[in-house]
């Protein structure tokens, strides 16, 4: 461990990359953590730290990039309410089934829905006015898969309870993806080869079975957990906290919160992690709104470029986009260059959401918690820690302590090729900076 000295004489707890902040044997699948893929989650055991040490049982712990939901799901384990904000419509029926504890039978409801699908098959139904009109199925699904989806789908929209019923809405997100042309190694949206389509013969009901079990089991854990916390998933944008806020009922005090445990995005969807390109199937067949589903990464942070690039108040950004505008003017050859332009608006927008963050929390005794990963842009690396650390000195965020951890088990590929040259790839990002703040 070592002590860092800062210009105000104030001490920050620094400690190098530590095995047990590494979590190799601590498992991301307890209770409902893992009911359904979502690419680049926080490992569970972070947010489940931080709450154990900072957390009272008045506390409301808040994520305004929720994701998932695993935040939310630890703090209600813990006894907590939790808040979480997303703008992609997945994440947050995701987020809402994950927190939601259900003591029906479930079993027998997935019987019952079986029983019914099994049923409208033999008699040849096709229930086509269920299927997803936003997109061509023909391009992801064979005939027959389509039907027994479609019977499936119109079989989970009988359940009268809203719970159970999202709940195998969710099962059906994840059967959907694996019935599908869809190469489950991707995140963003890739069709399988023409060869693998060929070969291709899923079996929807097997799959729905396998994963509604898995499910069961999962919930029941949770159920048994006895969480004494509520979540409250939102849909919103986290560059105005205050308006997904007013969702709410009297759970905040001050309409404000005092510990805050957030991932950030890595950088723009179009580069990093397409949020919403990875929803887009399930989100279809969910029926959740296309307006919404269609513009997730285009409204994500960096999604939208600026004309002007403003100094955000700090030097070491400053310094990162110019060797990037560099290697840009090089790489495309005095061509007009963009990546440091697209670079920025990812942090101008996390400016404006740190600046939301610190708005509406409860200054004087509260605690936030940033966990992020330093990326490559046009091979230079962004210090993303250090930018967030001097962005928050301008909103009363002072550090108070630094963690690294390894990220061996993130789902993110180990490899990239960010210019797209054949046989010349780079390393992605295998190392995580957990930064503990006071405000």
């Amino acid at each position: 461990m070592n002590i860092v000295r800062v210009s105000n004489r104030k001490q920050i707890t620094t400690q190098k990359t530590q095995d047990e902040w590494t979590f190799l044997d601590v498992s991301t699948r307890n209770y409902t953590h893992a009911i359904h893929l979502y690419p680049a989650r926080m490992h569970p055991e972070i947010a489940k730290r931080v709450i154990e040490k900072y957390a009272t049982k008045k506390t409301v712990a808040f994520d305004p990039f929720m994701g998932s939901g695993g935040v939310l799901l630890e703090a209600i384990i813990h006894g907590n309410n939790a808040i979480g904000i997303d703008l992609n419509p997945f994440a947050v029926l995701l987020s809402k089934v994950k927190t939601t504890p259900i003591r029906k039978n479930l079993v027998l409801e997935m019987k019952e829905v079986l029983n019914r699908t099994n049923n409208d098959l033999r008699h040849g139904l096709k229930h086509k006015a269920v299927l997803p009109e936003s997109y061509n199925l023909e391009d992801w699904f064979d005939a027959k898969t389509l039907q027994i989806l479609a019977i499936l789908k119109h079989s989970i929209n009988s359940i009268k309870d809203s719970n159970m019923r999202d709940f195998f809405k969710i099962c059906l997100s994840l059967t959907v993806r694996k019935s599908s042309y869809q190469r489950n190694s991707a995140w963003k949206i890739h069709r399988m080869s023409n060869d693998d389509r060929i070969r291709f013969a899923p079996k929807p009901i097997d799959i729905f079975r396998i994963i509604a079990n898995d499910n069961i089991r999962k919930m029941s854990k949770l159920v048994k957990a006895g969480p004494t916390g509520t979540a409250y998933p939102i849909l919103g944008d986290s560059r105005d906290i205050a308006l997904g806020f007013k969702k709410l009922g009297s759970i905040l005090n001050d309409k404000k919160v005092n510990l805050m445990i957030t991932s950030p995005p890595y950088g723009d969807h179009k580069t990093t992690v397409a949020y919403g390109q990875f929803s887009r199937h399930s989100s279809h067949w969910l029926d959740l709104p296309d307006e919404q589903i269609l513009h997730v990464d285009k409204d994500g942070l960096g999604g939208r470029i600026y004309a002007d690039m403003d100094d955000l108040g700090s030097g070491t950004l400053n310094k990162t986009l110019d060797q990037i505008h560099k290697n840009d003017l090089i790489l495309t050859k005095n061509k007009t260059p963009c990546r440091d332009k697209e670079a920025y608006a990812f942090f101008m927008d996390l400016d404006a959401c740190m600046n939301q963050v610190s708005q509406n929390m409860i200054h004087g005794n509260s605690h936030a918690c940033f966990v992020v990963a330093n990326r490559t842009v046009r091979r230079v690396v962004v210090p993303t820690d250090q930018i967030l650390i001097e962005l928050g000195k301008k909103y009363g965020f002072s550090v108070k302590e630094i963690i690294y951890r390894d990220i061996p088990n993130k789902a993110m590929p180990s490899k990239n090729a960010p210019e797209n040259i054949t046989n010349d790839a780079g390393s992605t990002m295998t190392r995580e900076t957990i930064i503990i703040t006071e405000c």
